[in-house]
């Protein structure tokens, strides 16, 4: 059985790889990390482009799940819909190549302009995804697909009620729960149904049940929806073992990894023993010098450079570089980054 661990651990030194093909790797291989080291062990390793924006539209959310960082940000508001923002969102598809947006949030059906703000990402040359709770009327699913939405990445950790009330930091009852559930799954064959790209994502913590797991697995494996394993930031290499934990169970290999440029972001390429296909996502430490060089906290952080995010703070559209940090140049205005240290270090 191959060692997860070894993949999803990325503690030695930042592993930016600026490579596309698995074959110049080679060279990479020597003085290589643990995380790097696994990699140069495997066929069919992939170096993906760093294309994707994540747009946080709103910090509403009728859940409060205990795992959740929100971005890096409880105070952000709605996002102000106008010329500036678009603006901004037009340079960063037109001078990083950023091709994908996600929105987030929060609850970015509980944003008031979603449909509007994915129109205008659209126009712009995005292919637009949200992740959601999946606690809205089913027929927003029709027009959210009608506005240009291609993709819905649903939250679902547990089919226990108990044990979904058990995970928000506000007290829930059964009642609850069960309602949830009940507006998840059916959301979910509706998205389906739509025809838009459908996943589910998982948050493994460190006491989580192997059952539940493996219950949501069935489920996407038996309707053909995509899943993903997803480790809690917050509890670093202890979650990493559950995760191992569990897929040891699932008697899971890796059959190849991908990883993002420029990203601590990536995800292992999974086929369980019956032959299911899944994903589990993994952090490596990729840093962005001019943001990471002198940070205080460069060594124990937990994302290091992901990607650019986008959220409402201070009166407008902020470009945010870092989910722990809220000063400059963590957060910038769109005037600020497109002429900062940082923007031409991503370029």
């Amino acid at each position: 059985m191959y060692n997860t661990t070894a993949a999803l651990k990325c503690t030695d030194r930042n592993s930016n790889i600026s490579s596309t093909t698995a074959g110049s790797m080679q060279n990479h291989c020597q003085n290589r990390s643990l995380f790097e080291d696994v990699l140069c062990q495997l066929d069919g390793i992939r170096v993906l482009e760093n294309d994707t924006l994540r747009v946080k539209v709103t910090n509403e959310c009728s859940f409060s799940c205990k795992f959740c960082h929100r971005e890096g940000s409880i105070k952000s508001g709605n996002l102000a819909l106008n010329t500036a923002s678009i603006y901004g969102f037009t340079r960063l598809h037109k001078e990083l190549k950023l091709t994908q947006a996600h929105l987030t949030g929060g609850e970015p059906t509980s944003y008031p302009h979603c449909r509007e703000l994915i129109g205008e990402l659209k126009s712009i040359g995005y292919r637009v995804k949200m992740t959601t709770n999946g606690q809205f009327e089913p027929d927003l699913i029709r027009r959210l697909k009608d506005a240009g939405l291609d993709g819905m990445n649903f939250s679902i950790h547990t089919f226990d009620a108990q044990k979904l009330c058990s995970l928000q930091r506000r007290e829930k009852n059964i009642e609850w729960g069960l309602q949830a559930l009940r507006q998840q799954l059916e959301n979910v064959h509706m998205a389906q149904e739509s025809g838009m790209e459908v996943k589910i994502n998982t948050v493994v913590q460190k006491d989580a049940d192997i059952y539940d797991v493996l219950r949501i697995s069935d489920y996407c494996k038996n309707t053909g929806i995509g899943f993903r394993i997803l480790n809690d930031l917050g509890q670093g290499a202890s979650s990493i073992q559950q995760i191992d934990v569990i897929l040891k169970s699932m008697n899971a290999n890796v059959e190849n990894i991908n990883i993002i440029n420029k990203s601590s972001g990536g995800f292992l390429n999974m086929v369980a023993k019956d032959g299911f296909k899944f994903k589990v996502k993994c952090i490596r430490k990729n840093m962005l010098e001019t943001l990471c060089g002198k940070c205080k906290e460069r060594d124990e952080c937990m994302e290091w450079f992901y990607g650019i995010r986008v959220e409402q703070a201070n009166g407008g559209a902020m470009v945010r570089l870092c989910i722990q940090r809220q000063d400059y140049p963590a957060m910038q205005t769109f005037e600020e980054f497109f002429t900062s240290r940082q923007f031409m270090e991503l370029m």
